[in-house]
């Protein structure tokens, strides 16, 4: 008897583990649609409906994969800074240079992922800009 109220007991226990493990994984998962295209990972993503979630949550890796819903392509990003405040809302935050939207932050229910946008994208959108208006003017 003290066999089986041990086993029932350990399968519980491991029900309530992984409970409560799936939903640690939800509350740093975000899923928004965005409705322009936008810079993230070093690459132009079309407007759509993204997921991003850790990598590896259980190691502390910071690393994100943003995965469309729509071409299931997916874009790694490394966040720079992790702030752990807690925040009701989840979304992505964009630097709007010239024409091109940057992802520039991802808030999450645990905190927010700060990414930095490389001076080299800056350049380039300025540059993409400058071309385009001067090509427009010819």
């Amino acid at each position: 008897m003290k066999r089986q109220y041990a086993t029932v007991l350990f399968t519980l226990i491991c029900v309530i583990g992984l409970g409560l493990g799936a939903r640690a994984q939800e509350e740093d998962t975000v899923v928004t649609k965005v409705p322009f295209d936008f810079v993230a990972g070093g690459k132009v993503l079309p407007a759509g409906t993204y997921r991003v979630s850790r990598v590896a949550p259980i190691s502390g890796s910071r690393e994100l994969e943003m995965s469309s819903y729509e071409t299931g392509e997916s874009v790694f990003v490394i966040p720079t800074v992790f702030d752990d405040v807690r925040s009701d809302k989840a979304q992505f935050n964009f630097e709007h240079l010239e024409d091109t939207y940057f992802l520039s932050a991802i808030e999450t229910p645990i905190g927010t992922y700060t990414i930095d946008i490389p001076p080299s994208a800056i350049k380039l959108a300025q540059t993409q800009q400058r071309g385009g208006s001067h090509a427009g003017g010819n």
